[in-house]
């Protein structure tokens, strides 16, 4: 168990014991563990956008990938600790992405369109409380997200909707599952990223 999962496991059993009327331990811990490692990707992405001068660009990428993916939906890790550094290391490329966007830019955003346009929302079934019958609209929100950035020109975002948009592609789940099955882990759903 890793160091996620230990801590929200000893959260979780403390509100038990101390709580009677908590939701079960695993609901709990399923909380608890989304909240531990989106919190520690988020601050630790501040803090190294803080310490190389980006804040606002870590800021900005924080919040576009958290918008963008939870639109779009997008493949889980099956471990919190592997879901934690990838976000991480993804949301500190994302905030020092720097290139002309008027040539790398335009084509990230228009593949990423693209992928959007076919693929969203992919994979959020059984992680959101959204209706079925609102999924057409988290498509177009997604669509209307990455068609924007044509008018913003961020590369910045360019790179963030490309990385999103690439969770949605069964491709990539494949791939992604095929290299997480060579690699011993507990767990073996996909709920934690």
């Amino acid at each position: 168990m890793n160091w996620i999962d230990h801590s929200a496991m000893k959260i979780a059993t403390k509100i038990r014991e101390n709580y009677e009327f908590a939701a079960s331990e695993k609901v709990l811990f399923y909380a608890l563990s989304l909240i531990i490692n989106t919190s520690s990707a988020i601050l630790i992405t501040i803090i190294i956008g803080t310490l190389t001068n980006h804040l606002l660009n870590a800021l900005l990428a924080i919040i576009s990938f958290l918008v963008i993916r939870n639109v779009s939906g997008g493949f889980h890790l099956r471990s919190s600790l592997a879901c934690c550094v990838f976000s991480t290391i993804m949301l500190v490329i994302f905030t020092h992405s720097t290139y002309k966007f008027s040539y790398l830019g335009y084509l990230l955003n228009l593949i990423s369109l693209l992928i959007m346009l076919y693929q969203a929302p992919f994979g959020i079934e059984n992680y959101s409380r959204i209706p079925k019958k609102y999924y057409s609209y988290l498509k177009l929100i997604a669509v209307v997200l990455v068609t924007s950035n044509f008018f913003i020109q961020s590369s910045l975002l360019a790179t963030v909707f490309f990385a999103q948009s690439l969770t949605l592609m069964t491709f990539t789940y494949n791939l992604v599952t095929r290299i997480e099955g060579s690699f011993p882990d507990e767990k073996t759903d996909r709920k934690v990223c």
